[in-house]
């Protein structure tokens, strides 16, 4: 499995760990966007739309941490 890692990180020229990053980011930027149609479904029930609201911000923090990491990940070897 190391080897796979490594020889992938040869291949790609991303390291495994911004690779991680990457996808993370993307998965929450997916997560952003989608909850926009669950806070529209939510709409008449405040206390789900609220609670919607508190991870959409959230999820919108942590994309400007990951931002912050991948940029400077990406940077190294």
């Amino acid at each position: 499995m190391v080897t796979q890692k490594r020889n992938a990180e040869e291949m790609t020229g991303i390291n495994n760990v911004a690779y991680d990053l990457m996808t993370v980011l993307t998965n929450k930027l997916e997560a952003i966007a989608v909850m926009e149609q669950y806070k529209q479904d939510a709409q008449g029930d405040q206390d789900v739309l609220q609670c919607f609201e508190q991870i959409q911000e959230r999820d919108r923090k942590d994309v400007d941490k990951l931002k912050e990491l991948v940029v400077s990940r990406l940077g190294q070897k």
